[in-house]
């Protein structure tokens, strides 16, 4: 007989012996997993788990929020620098566009009003598109009719004397011209604080417009408005003036 060659009683020996084998081996991986099942207590869901406790709080998860802390000023610190460093240029970038926009607006108010330009104050209609000057019908107080009365050119009030325009020593006499206006003369007071329609932010950007209008009319060294030194140097004007005089 061959070793392969066995009896029905040894085959069901056989059998009987490897079940009872496997089954012992099942028992076991049961076992060890039921220990192990058992050492990780029970299976309670993420939200319903207990807290850490304190001392994992404390060395654990406050260092590694500290650490991310510093890993983030890190991070952050040479932006700021680099924001600090740039910031006297971006506030002079500001100043001049807050400067230009201020001068467009002033070229607005200075234009007569129009279905394009619904703002405009009309100065143009006296002193000219580019305040080049001209003449207006004007009645003075005493009854006298001027058919053209001479209007002062706005382009060169910078300049002063030097131009022209004697009662202007600085921008302030600019300022207050518009505002108050020019008794015994066509100019009226254009301010809300006398008798005018302009509040002082328009009138402001008035100012800015005519000073932009001078610069390629004046030279720096006689233009009072940019040239402090200009300004300094300009004498007070007299007391009086008459109708028609350059202002």
């Amino acid at each position: 007989m061959t070793p392969l060659a066995l009896s029905t009683a040894a085959t069901l020996a056989l059998i009987v012996g490897v079940a009872v084998a496997l089954a012992f081996i099942g028992g076991l991986i049961m076992l060890a997993m039921r220990r192990r099942a058992a050492a990780r207590g029970p299976d309670i869901p993420p939200g319903m788990r207990p807290g850490p406790a304190d001392e994992v709080l404390e060395r654990q998860h406050i260092d590694r929020t500290m650490a991310r802390g510093v890993a983030f000023m890190l991070l952050i610190a040479p932006w700021l620098a680099v924001i600090w460093l740039g910031e006297p240029g971006q506030n002079a970038d500001d100043e001049r566009e807050l400067a230009a926009r201020s001068v467009e607006r002033g070229e607005m108010w200075f234009q007569v009003s129009s279905e394009e330009n619904p703002t405009g104050f009309g100065c143009a209609r006296c002193h000219g598109e580019q305040g080049e000057g001209g003449t207006v019908a004007y009645t003075s107080p005493d009854g006298q009719v001027i058919p053209e009365y001479p209007v002062p050119a706005l382009n060169t009030v910078c300049g002063g004397a030097s131009t022209g325009h004697p009662l202007i020593t600085s921008v302030a006499d600019i300022q207050t011209t518009i505002m108050e206006g020019r008794e015994g003369t066509p100019m009226p007071s254009w301010s809300v604080r006398f008798a005018g329609p302009m509040n002082d932010q328009q009138i402001l950007d008035l100012i800015n417009y005519l000073v932009k209008l001078n610069q390629g009319n004046v030279p720096f060294e006689q233009n009072i408005c940019t040239n402090p030194q200009a300004a300094a140097a300009t004498p007070a004007p007299g007391p009086t003036t008459t109708p028609g005089e350059s202002q």
